[in-house]
């Protein structure tokens, strides 16, 4: 092969690279408009006329090229055309009007190009601009329905489907979508919450579309079997030193676990399942209560030499309070003894929130702080137990975290600035904001009606996480690092009051 051949060669195939990496990273940037058809197909069918008009520019003569422009462009469309006998789902009309979209690529580019010679800086803050432009384009395709239940559908149930292809399947490949970096502990707990808060979102999903409850319900039951493997509960074993379901006649606390497994079976009821695990939430509600009752301060502690986590505890609450529900009103008083405890004790006196940590004994620590999220977390847990408890925690959560500006959300902490910072609960604190103090606060927003906080919410969740739909689902991008956020959401934004 001859030098020139060679480099013929080299040329296309970085032709190739370079504009079908140009036209994925613009498709990811602004998905919506082309949104309902990305799928592998769809990027196959981008490579495939890349490919081929790459091919065209280097190998045909240029005297020829004005009068074969159409060539490459007609082997494509019968590549289309042939492909969609034999698989329905090929979206002809779509895909035989998408080199459109690779010649404008190209025009911009070339355009973009001749600018950037003549003027390096204003070019610069031209493409700035453009890209500024495209995602607050997104930002609005994506969330100019939001608003109602039912022009929330489609997204909701889309959201839903994502995360049921994540979760509902083996114990181990759950564990594994979560970030290993994060070790062992953290793993198991994510994995944990993000099949209890997916147990919630399906829920509250029957409650919104009836019509989906059978199904749903089914994947609560899938859910369960998951979450009772050993695989999950080992992180909770590797802590107290003995397994959570093989111990619960005895004292150790492993309220985490056991409560958010006792809520997943609360769910599964509440949506119609059957008597299989009666057995089950009977004793894992025995337990709890008889836990809670003989500790020194109706609170257990997640893990040994730790201190009490409200949220956590709040879980046990939920739990027993639905039970009781079902069940007479059987646990009732223990609920009603911690509400009471909770407004009169364990409330902060400056702010009037619910503390995020306890002491051992009850008390609450000397200069604790107050968490955006964890009080955001609390203020949830709550509207699942005592609404006007709730609504009164709300409203001082939105007086003292929330943060109205371009990018609105809620502040992880109220009395100091902290504009950049980590934090294992909250996520990365960007501008003060609490990615999981926000996320969380979509709850309370949803449940007691406020619309415009909600909206707000949404937007932000848009703004930072850039929903990506594909084959027919939707999910945030930041769900391939974190799947747990979006589940979160789901389970908040479809907290309507039943």
């Amino acid at each position: 092969m001859s030098d020139d051949i060679l480099m013929k060669y080299l040329n296309c195939l970085m032709g190739i690279i370079k504009w079908f990496v140009l036209q994925t990273i613009l498709i990811l940037l602004l998905p919506y408009f082309l949104g309902k058809h990305l799928c592998i197909e769809f990027f196959v069918f981008v490579l495939l006329y890349t490919t081929l008009y790459s091919i065209f520019a280097e190998f045909i003569p240029r005297k020829y090229r004005v009068n074969w422009v159409l060539l490459p462009y007609l082997l494509y469309a019968i590549i289309v055309i042939t492909t969609s006998f034999w698989k329905e789902t090929i979206s002809i009309g779509c895909y035989l009007l998408l080199p459109i979209y690779g010649a404008l690529c190209v025009i911009a580019y070339k355009y973009t190009q001749k600018l950037y010679r003549k003027r390096k800086l204003t070019t610069c803050i031209y493409v700035v601009a453009i890209i500024c432009l495209m995602k607050a384009i997104g930002v609005s395709l994506a969330t100019h329905h939001h608003g109602t239940i039912e022009s929330e559908k489609k997204e909701i149930l889309a959201r839903r489907n994502y995360l049921l292809e994540k979760l509902i399947t083996s114990p181990e490949n759950v564990l594994n979508e979560m970030p290993a970096i994060i070790g062992t502990q953290f793993q198991g707990e994510w994995a944990l919450y993000s099949c209890s808060m997916l147990s919630a979102a399906l829920t509250n999903i029957a409650h919104l579309y009836p019509e989906t409850k059978d199904e749903n319900n089914q994947y609560i039951d899938k859910l369960i079997t998951i979450v009772m493997s050993y695989e999950m509960r080992y992180y909770d074993n590797m802590r107290w030193k003995e397994d959570p379901l093989e111990t619960l006649d005895g004292d150790k606390s492993h309220i985490s676990y056991i409560s958010h497994l006792a809520w997943m079976i609360c769910n599964y009821k509440a949506t119609g399942g059957d008597k299989k695990y009666d057995s089950l939430l009977s004793t894992l509600c025995q337990t709890m209560n008889r836990r809670i009752l003989a500790s020194k301060a109706l609170n257990l502690p997640t893990y040994p030499n730790e201190a009490i986590y409200i949220p956590d505890m709040l879980v046990a609450i939920v739990a027993l309070n639905q039970y009781a529900n079902m069940n007479n009103g059987k646990y009732k008083s223990t609920v009603q003894r911690w509400i009471q405890k909770a407004k009169t004790t364990w409330s902060d006196e400056e702010t009037a929130l619910l503390a995020s940590f306890l002491q051992e004994d009850g008390t609450q620590y000397e200069d604790a702080p107050i968490k955006g999220s964890y009080a955001a977390l609390n203020c949830y847990y709550l509207t699942l137990i005592d609404e006007a408890f709730a609504q009164q925690q709300y409203t001082k959560l939105k007086s003292l975290f929330w943060k109205n500006s371009f990018i609105s959300g809620l502040k992880e902490y109220h009395d100091r600035k902290c504009y950049i910072g980590m934090d294992i609960d909250a996520g990365p604190i960007i501008f003060e904001l609490s990615p999981s103090g926000t996320a969380f606060a979509a709850g309370s927003a949803t449940f007691f009606n406020d619309t415009k906080v909600r909206k707000q919410i949404l937007k932000t969740a848009e703004i930072a996480g850039h929903t990506l739909p594909w084959n027919g689902n939707k999910h945030y991008l930041l769900a391939d690092v974190a799947l747990v956020g979006e589940a979160i959401m789901l389970a908040m934004r479809t907290n309507y009051k039943n």
